[in-house]
């Protein structure tokens, strides 16, 4: 069976939700990874540091590191960070060997083999995500990134990518002049780059399973024990993060789970509850 590509941008204020998620991803089934890690300020002594903790001989890391300069002129926030932006560039700097990635947000667990949502067919598509945004929100997106009046605004946090495609239908030059015409009219940084740029070659997919926030959660009427069987990514996103004393909801229990500081007997106990 073949290895599974995973692909993560993060700086060195991510580590430890990085572990967190790749304990969870392993966990997840008996696959083996292979974990492309795009930075710019990892340290060696930090990369060691995430593959020690995460402890598991089927998640192998690769650490790719980009020049800080890219995307200096694009719009960064406090929960926008320049590294978001290095997925939009993933066809360039993966290894030619990779044809297909799944991106995942560090903010994730992953509850369920990825192993299906991997094989997806994307047909004349090259990536494949889940939409959050409903109503006025959704329309006010179709509306400013000229989508359509069908268009889905997918979360960026759980992307499959064809990479092969993506080389194929994409120029770096294209993203850098998009990003440079729309500034700051980009409300969602690259996310709003992925929806308006690549709109033609999105594939959606229902977010219950593949990429479950917990407004989706409350609005579906779902319950923690089909999350728990059914649901293969969990994720944080916004503001309201497990590890924050600040949290509140109720898919936290997940995040628990796995966190660094859980010992082996802690996660193994949960397991069994």
């Amino acid at each position: 069976m073949m290895d599974i590509n995973i692909l993560v941008t993060i700086d060195k204020n991510y580590c430890e939700q990085l572990i967190t998620m790749l304990r969870s991803l392993a966990a997840s089934s008996t696959d083996r990874f292979c974990v492309y890690i795009a930075h710019s300020t990892l340290s060696f002594r930090e990369l060691a540091h995430i593959k020690k903790e995460v402890g598991c001989e089927r998640v192998s890391l690769f650490p790719v590191k980009l020049s800080p300069e890219l995307f200096g002129g694009a719009h960064f926030s406090k929960r926008i960070s320049r590294e978001t932006y290095y997925r939009l560039l993933m066809f360039e700097y993966l290894p030619a060997g990779v044809e297909r990635v799944l991106y995942l947000d560090p903010d994730i667990i992953v509850l369920n083999s990825v192993r299906l949502f991997y094989s997806l067919d994307l047909g004349k598509g090259f990536i494949a995500g889940a939409g959050h945004t409903h109503g006025a929100v959704k329309a006010f997106n179709r509306l400013r990134l000229r989508l359509g009046r069908k268009g889905e605004y997918i979360n960026a946090g759980v992307l499959l990518v064809d990479v092969a495609k993506m080389r194929a239908a994409v120029t770096s030059e294209q993203i850098f002049s998009f990003v440079r015409r729309r500034g700051r009219s980009l409300l969602q940084a690259d996310q709003d780059v992925i929806n308006a740029l690549f709109k033609n070659s999105i594939v959606s997919v229902n977010p219950c399973f593949y990429n479950l926030d917990e407004s989706t959660f409350k609005r579906n009427g779902l319950t923690l024990d089909w999350v728990q069987s059914k649901a293969v990514f969990v994720h944080y996103n916004g503001k309201n993060k497990p590890w924050l004393k600040s949290y509140r909801g109720s898919l936290g229990v997940f995040w628990k789970r796995f966190e660094p500081h859980a010992s082996q007997a802690e996660r193994r106990a949960r397991d069994a509850s």
